[in-house]
């Protein structure tokens, strides 16, 4: 027993030392010790934001049923500036069915412009002449403009116009001759000098004498009378057509196409959900969510932290009680294993 009270009185001293140590400290004046921590921002790397990313949304999803096998196809059209990244790549569940990405197929779309053109043409022509004008007018006619329309025109027909291309004027010269019979004499003065044909003054340009009978006179041949053929010439003047032009109309439909906008296609394979996926789906492990960025940099800030101080006499309770029960129990069980020696040498 005496054993017993001996330990029990070290364990006591050993918790009550440190209790004892803190009441000297605290009568000798000696401070308490005080942490203190100081955080201040990184301004060497601001941290800067990452650009939003727009959602990409498709123009059209269809879903397609066939031998038992799904898949939907989704259609994005892209314009200019858009990241063909940010399409959705993910697998995802509809309808008891997983469906996972097998494909994304680009191609481009185009633009037609339509729209209706009248082109008008010229020929010229010698003549005014329908079957030699038609002999230059083809059918159908090939157009392509400046900006990029281009088609196939036909002749219309009704649209033909033939119009003098112009005109000239010419002098010619005129003449006409006149008969004078039974003249007397073969003299000029016995014949006019001038007539009038046709509207235009002609002069007398030549004579031609005829001697109509003769009769003897003393042996001698006489002209009975004379007839004149007298030639009168003048000038005139005309106005000619130089050509013909001819105006015809092609008309019909001309179209331009242009590159229009970007067309990808994200095609998914379907699997049906049974109950020993979903159980293995369930059992797969979440994967980690990736870690997001600082939107912006922290304000500097300070912060005092003040370790607290340890109270000794918080601690020694707790000790000593810990200290006086095994004090305690080792004492029992000391005294039992002695009352059991006790009782074996008595017996012997």
């Amino acid at each position: 027993m005496k054993r017993v009270l001996i330990i029990f009185a070290a364990i006591v001293a050993i918790a009550m030392a440190p209790t004892a140590a803190a009441r000297a400290a605290e009568s000798d004046g000696t401070a308490s010790t005080v942490n203190i921590t100081v955080v201040m921002p990184d301004v060497s790397a601001p941290a800067q934001s990452a650009p939003p990313v727009s959602p990409l949304y498709p123009n059209s999803v269809d879903e397609i049923r066939e031998n038992g096998e799904r898949r939907i196809i989704k259609v994005y059209e892209l314009s200019e500036g858009e990241n063909p990244e940010n399409i959705p790549r993910g697998s995802f569940e509809r309808g008891g069915w997983r469906y996972e990405l097998a494909d994304v197929a680009k191609s481009e779309t185009a633009l037609t412009d339509a729209r209706n053109h009248v082109e008008t043409v010229e020929v010229k022509t010698a003549a005014k002449d329908m079957d030699a004008i038609l002999s230059l007018l083809a059918p159908t006619l090939d157009y392509e403009s400046d900006d990029g329309y281009a088609g196939t025109l036909a002749l219309d027909i009704t649209t033909i116009k033939t119009e003098s291309a112009g005109t000239k004027s010419s002098v010619y010269t005129v003449s006409a001759t006149r008969e004078y019979p039974r003249l007397s004499a073969a003299d000029t003065s016995l014949i006019p000098k001038t007539i009038t044909d046709d509207g235009r003054t002609l002069t007398l340009a030549s004579v031609d004498w005829q001697i109509g009978n003769t009769v003897a006179v003393d042996y001698e041949p006489l002209a009975e009378y004379y007839t004149a053929v007298a030639a009168y010439t003048g000038t005139a003047s005309k106005t000619s057509v130089t050509g013909y032009v001819t105006t015809a109309e092609y008309s019909g439909t001309v179209a331009k196409v242009s590159q229009g906008r970007t067309v990808y296609t994200a095609v998914f394979i379907g699997s049906e959900i049974t109950p020993e996926r979903a159980r293995l789906d369930f059992a797969e492990p979440t994967p980690e969510a990736p870690e997001i960025p600082a939107a912006s940099t922290p304000e500097p800030t300070s912060r005092l932290e003040e370790a607290p101080s340890a109270n000794p006499w918080d601690l020694a309770l707790p000790v000593a009680l810990a200290a006086l029960f095994a004090g305690v129990a080792a004492g029992y069980f000391l005294k039992i294993k002695s009352n059991r020696k006790d009782d074996a040498n008595e017996t012997h």
